[in-house]
């Protein structure tokens, strides 16, 4: 099975100095979606129940190389003994406690069936391991995308537009917001438990489960409103003005056309137009058509 993998080149100058990282999250991802088509097919249903389990396996090959991609890269291969219940083979053991069980509904593979040769095939392939390089550090950018789609797109949503200052500082406010709650205990009950969530992988079909966090609080935007009013008050708005960037950029093009908004109306009264003329088009052509015919005939 072939794999789609995006190659990037860091290793030029001026980034040699640079070691290049990638999301773990996003090519475990990948492992899973590759592993849930093939296990649709009905040669290969016995590889469903393992997905989560080989997916975690990656997940502690990468945790655990210490940056050796060498050492990454014969852990990940150990996975194929380890799923025809070998646990130990010439050079190298399974690191979990004995009497490890299969996933529960599944079983052992064996070494001639079509889900292991297929399995084997994706573990072993050449794109895949090219890239394992890119992962040693176990890099997640998880925290950068919770942000940007919790707290940032609350106070500057996509649908809205604003000027730069404003944007600016709803950034500000948004930056405020998450710095404040990233440390947020999980909420309990009343008996101390902590609540969690449970939902089912539409992909694995196995149950994941999450912990809510308490509510936020936000009790800093008193002091944040009492310092913005003590910076203010008493000074006449003439002391306001816009920043040196926003003035910048209203030198710039409005828009991309590069012309005035000529206004809704009179953009839809010129598409009506060109409507009505191809439609006037059309009906000649059809009645140039029809007469041609009855001479014919």
């Amino acid at each position: 099975m072939k794999l789609n993998i995006l190659y990037f080149s860091l290793e030029t100058d001026p980034y040699k100095h640079l070691q290049h990282s990638l999301d773990v999250w996003h090519k475990s991802k990948k492992l899973a979606s590759t592993l849930a088509d093939l296990a649709k097919r009905s040669p290969f249903k016995d590889l469903l129940p393992w997905i989560r389990s080989i997916v975690n396996h990656f997940w502690w090959c990468c945790s655990t190389c210490h940056g050796r991609v060498d050492k990454l890269l014969h852990r990940w291969s150990g996975i194929l003994s380890h799923i025809n219940n070998k646990h130990v083979w010439p050079g190298g053991r399974c690191r979990h406690p004995e009497g490890c069980e299969h996933p529960e509904g599944g079983s052992w593979l064996q070494r001639d069936s079509k889900a292991f040769t297929e399995l084997r095939k994706i573990v072993t392939n050449r794109e895949w391991l090219g890239t394992m390089k890119y992962y040693t550090n176990c890099r997640q950018t998880w925290a950068v995308e919770n942000f940007f789609s919790h707290t940032l797109l609350h106070y500057c949503p996509k649908q809205n537009s604003y000027s730069y200052d404003a944007y600016n500082i709803r950034n500000m406010l948004a930056v405020i917001d998450h710095n404040h709650h990233k440390e947020r205990e999980v909420a309990v009950g009343q008996d101390g438990a902590p609540y969690s969530q449970a939902q089912v992988s539409r992909r694995t079909k196995q149950w994941v489960a999450y912990e809510r966090k308490r509510p936020k609080d936000f009790s800093y935007i008193p002091e944040l409103m009492s310092a913005c009013m003590q910076e203010t008050y008493g000074r006449p708005l003439s002391t306001f003005s816009n920043s040196k960037k926003a003035m910048d950029l209203k030198t710039l093009q409005p828009n991309l056309s590069g012309k005035p908004n000529p206004g809704s109306k009179s953009l839809l009264a010129q598409m009506k137009g060109r409507k009505q003329q191809v439609h006037n088009i059309v009906n000649v052509s059809y009645r140039g058509k029809q007469s041609h015919q009855n001479i014919i005939f």
